[in-house]
């Protein structure tokens, strides 16, 4: 399963490149490229077991801490990138890959410190694991942050996402995550 998670995000990520940078083969001088880390609070809400079923927990919550990986590229009004995320907490995982698309509402300069807010989409492929539940699938949603470039090759991200599913036993994942991104 997660051979195929790594496929999906592969390929996603060139799909990434291809809309931030002028082209998949050269990105423009105004794009950067970046990599990055996150570390986020989430919640995974969902039934646990059919109704009827022994066990049955209707909209079960887990929360705990997820850790993703990020590679993308932005530019002045646009940021695209590829995130790979994993949650494992209260007798529910996940393993996720998804495209995530921003658009830059505005850039205000603090001394040193650039602040940009966003509203974006995002879309991927996801594996659930939850009680009885094994489900692959997909999850597409929304998120609203800001980045803050402290230097010149790092930025700090600090976004909300929520994405649904179209699984039978998943409804949603939410998440507040931080990011650090190093551009080069």
């Amino acid at each position: 399963m997660l051979r195929k998670v790594i496929a999906v995000a592969l390929v996603l990520g060139m799909g990434a490149f291809a809309y931030a940078g002028d082209d998949v083969r050269q990105i423009s001088e105004e794009s950067e490229v970046f990599v990055g880390v996150e570390i986020g609070g989430t919640m995974v809400q969902g039934d646990l077991d059919k109704p009827g079923g022994p066990l049955y927990t209707q909209n079960y919550d887990g929360t705990g801490a997820s850790i993703g990986l990020r590679l993308g590229a932005q530019n002045a009004q646009w940021r695209s990138m590829v995130l790979i995320d994993y949650f494992d907490k209260d007798a529910q995982s996940y393993e996720r890959a998804m495209v995530q698309v921003d658009y830059y509402l505005m850039a205000q300069n603090f001394n040193t410190v650039s602040f940009r807010p966003y509203l974006g989409v995002n879309g991927g492929y996801m594996n659930y694991e939850g009680g009885t539940a094994d489900e692959n699938g997909f999850t597409y949603g929304g998120q609203v942050g800001f980045t803050a470039a402290v230097t010149q090759n790092i930025d700090f991200d600090l976004a909300y996402r929520y994405s649904v599913t179209t699984f039978d036993e998943l409804d949603h994942v939410g998440n507040v995550a931080f990011g650090v991104n190093y551009l080069y």
